[in-house]
């Protein structure tokens, strides 16, 4: 009997030999790559005015939309989904705009959004890739750029320019690019910004190229317990919605900003409270950026603080409801005096910043004495 004990805790043999392939199966589950699990996806739609064109009888934008709604509803739950389009009745060339910003569990809202998309406007592609970059990559986590569109740049803009330099400034992304019906020289064009994006293009000849586009673009969703985003049933995309015609009018403000300490980490909690006209959904977002301004060549845009370039950290809200409150809690290493902002953005219709607070200073290091200079 002795030989079928082993020294601590005196389990059989048996019973450990038997638990062996069990700790080596969540071993192997501890050892696999964890990049699907923080997979961030962007979705930029064309919506200019050919989009509105036949295309094996339907419209290229319902065939778009059809499609895309049918891929978010085979992504993950938790899945961290935005959006970003270009025309959408916007006449000129600044029509590129933040639809959704990335969310976990955002893909619901934004088919939402997609409905409500109208073809019409001009193709601003530098323009659209610079909204992106500066609102939704990151330097940390890598995103999936799902780019669809017929046709190439419009508006005079450098849509390799822009990807160099998101690459220059370390942000993390795949660009790929699905091109409806497009002339071999505009396919060479797009071509050329999937390779500078990391990624691959895509022709779609006709609808069913989608899918087999998608089922490349997903392969790595394809497990046991779940299948290609693309093969899931038709979605019928409803009617465009009506957006409010009177103008929405709001307020954002930092009521206070409270230091806390958690073991060896220090931080800050940001408490904020905004009110608006319209019982809509709103998205507040919190911008850390230098004390000291930068100089800077370029204009900042109406409304906004500081451009994505300046921020130390950007941190992003949705509510419903026209009041409301709510915190930000930051994780901040010491040494560096900084400022605050918030924007209020209304997300009804074509999204935009309808209040800004007053800026607030933020010292990294708790219990730091403006005075004390």
């Amino acid at each position: 009997m002795e030989s079928q004990m082993v020294g601590c805790g005196k389990f059989p043999l048996k019973i450990i030999f038997l638990l062996i392939p069990v700790v080596l199966f969540f071993l192997h589950l501890s050892l696999l790559p964890q990049s699907n699990h923080n997979k961030r996806y962007v979705f930029i739609l064309d919506a200019s005015g050919s989009m509105s064109e036949k295309w094996d009888g339907k419209t290229r934008m319902a065939v778009a939309k059809e499609k895309l709604i049918q891929v978010l509803g085979g992504l993950p739950k938790d899945a961290s989904v935005g959006l970003v389009a270009y025309g959408n009745r916007i006449a000129g060339c600044q029509s590129a705009r933040l639809y959704h910003p990335i969310q976990k569990g955002g893909a619901s809202i934004v088919s939402q959004k997609l409905t409500t998309i109208v073809p019409a406007g001009s193709t601003p592609i530098a323009q659209t890739l610079q909204v992106v970059g500066e609102y939704l990559l990151s330097d940390q986590l890598e995103t999936e750029i799902i780019f669809i569109s017929d046709g190439v740049e419009s508006c005079e803009g450098d849509p390799k320019s822009v990807l160099y330099n998101l690459r220059q400034s370390g942000k993390k992304f795949r660009l790929q690019i699905l091109g409806i019906d497009i002339d071999p020289k505009g396919e060479e064009d797009l071509k050329r910004l999937s390779i500078l994006g990391d990624g691959n293009y895509f022709p779609l000849k006709t609808p069913e190229d989608y899918d087999r586009s998608f089922q490349r673009i997903f392969a790595h969703l394809e497990t046991k317990e779940s299948t290609i985003p693309s093969l899931s049933p038709p979605v019928k995309v409803s009617p465009v919605a009506p957006i409010p015609t009177l103008p929405n009018q709001g307020m954002i403000q930092i009521v206070s900003i409270l230091p806390y300490e958690e073991g060896s980490e220090n931080g800050y909690i940001v408490n904020y409270e905004y009110s608006a006209t319209h019982p809509t959904q709103y998205m507040i977002q919190l911008y850390l950026y230098p004390e000291e301004e930068k100089r800077r060549s370029f204009p900042i845009p109406p409304l906004r603080e500081r451009r994505m370039g300046d921020t130390v950290k950007q941190l992003v809200e949705l509510k419903e409801g026209k009041e409301g409150k709510g915190r930000f809690v930051l994780s901040l290493p010491t040494g560096k005096r900084l400022k605050s902002s918030l924007e209020l953005w209304d997300m009804s219709g074509v999204p935009k910043i309808i209040a800004l607070s007053v800026e607030k200073p933020i010292h990294e290091k708790p219990g730091f004495d403006r005075n004390d200079r």
